[in-house]
């Protein structure tokens, strides 16, 4: 009777699954129409349910990824780097003198330098004949929108920008501001007007520590931990704290041979880098790929591995429709029963749009994948948003999480040097 009963529960499973399949991909067809998205041969989706039963379109074509990328990264960190590891970047002065030596800190951004010249203000310095750096000092304020090496020209470049706050008073001004808005919405307070002083007549790289034991003054700063730098990159999708991560990551073990390494197909991806921007080399474009059912391998390996080193998925993965900001921002504002039941990446560019995750559900988590390839990134959004909403509706109803909002801020309101 018993065997009976589990065969026939065992039926009942199995057939739910296929008529789950079946009706979400039609949903999938349908709303991929409604919103005008492009050819269904060019769209994937996949889910991975409680049972471990796989279901979707076109799970195994090789898509772009995009910003998707950004998933790897974090697992390939949570498995080689230490996640509380904080980065040291060193100030050392001597009369109007003044060396940068870099901890090769990820998320060095002008919000960490206009906080550094705030820092520098309040220890009475303002005015340096001359500002060295080195290599492991990585700085810019750029939004990159291809993949690209920042040579030591380029960051000398932009640090002269900001270390020259009245050639360029309205620019840091502007900048000031928009980071002031940045920290209120991530719970740290700034001033609203500093009034920053910073001259440097020159900026340059250098190989060695031109003022080394002779400092007069050494000012310490320490990052924030690698797990909130994690978070803010999920969240607000940073593609230089990427590169500068997968590149650390890499230097343990090489992307291919890690991933190999932890059971996955190699031959069904190809990663240029850790971002999922674009690598460009004239005419020829290249994007990173992989296949449906990797991102969910990758994902559900993602969560053991957090789990594993003391996190919670939700201290380093965004929380869609919570009080995340960055990518989410305008996500999911018209299905507020999904909000913070979903924890995911999004990713966007001209050829690729892209959301893959996990749902929590009464019944547990299922991995997730939507890949793109749109007429319009905006529709693809459109499309996403609805279409996770669906992904509830047959798979399972919505668990959200209760979820306290990590600061994306890459520093809190302590003392930015140590000295």
């Amino acid at each position: 009777m018993n065997k009976v009963l589990s065969t026939f529960s065992l039926g009942l499973m199995l057939t739910t699954a296929s008529w789950a399949n079946t009706s979400l991909t039609q949903d999938f067809k349908s709303l991929l129409t409604k919103y005008k998205v492009g050819t269904l041969a060019n769209q994937a989706y996949c889910y991975k349910d409680t049972q471990g039963s796989i279901g979707g379109h076109q799970i195994s074509k090789l898509m772009p990824i995009a910003s998707v990328t950004k998933l790897f990264t974090t697992y390939f960190a949570t498995e080689l780097l230490d996640l509380n590891k904080r980065y040291t970047t060193k100030i050392y002065i001597k009369g109007d003198a003044l060396h940068i030596e870099g901890g090769n800190d990820p998320y060095f951004e002008e919000e960490k330098m206009l906080l550094m010249i705030r820092a520098l203000n309040a220890q009475g310095y303002s005015d340096f004949k001359t500002i060295t750096f080195d290599k492991n000092f990585k700085f810019s304020d750029l939004a990159l929108g291809e993949y690209q090496v920042l040579s030591t020209s380029h960051i000398g470049s932009k640090i002269a920008t900001y270390m020259n706050t009245e050639s360029y008073k309205t620019y840091i001004q502007t900048k000031w501001k928009a980071i002031s808005k940045f920290a209120d919405e991530e719970g740290v307070r700034l001033e609203s007007d500093p009034a920053l002083k910073m001259k440097a007549s020159l900026v340059r790289f250098t190989e060695m520590n031109p003022i080394g034991e002779g400092a007069e003054i050494i000012l310490t700063h320490k990052s924030l931990p690698l797990h909130r730098l994690l978070k803010s990159m999920n969240v607000m999708s940073k593609n230089l704290v990427s590169h500068y991560i997968f590149d650390e990551a890499a230097q343990i073990q090489s992307f291919n041979s890690f991933m190999k390494s932890r059971g996955f197909d190699t031959t069904k991806m190809a990663f240029y880098n850790g971002s999922g921007l674009p690598v460009k080399t004239g005419k020829i474009r290249k994007d990173n790929l992989t296949t449906c059912t990797i991102v969910l391998d990758l994902i559900q390996k993602l969560h053991q591995s957090i789990l594993s080193k003391g996190f919670l998925p939700q201290d380093i993965i965004a929380v869609n429709g919570g009080q995340d900001n960055g990518s989410f921002r305008e996500r999911f504002l018209n299905f507020p029963e999904t909000h913070r039941a979903v924890l995911s990446k999004t990713g966007t560019l001209a050829v690729a749009s892209a959301l893959s995750g996990t749902l929590l559900t009464l019944s547990g988590e299922i991995q997730f994948s939507v890949l793109n390839k749109p007429n319009s990134s905006s529709a693809a959004r459109k499309f996403q948003d609805n279409f996770v909403a669906r992904m509830f509706h047959h798979l399972g109803e919505a668990a959200p999480i209760p979820y306290e909002k990590i600061s994306i801020f890459p520093w809190d309101d302590s003392t930015f040097f140590e000295i």
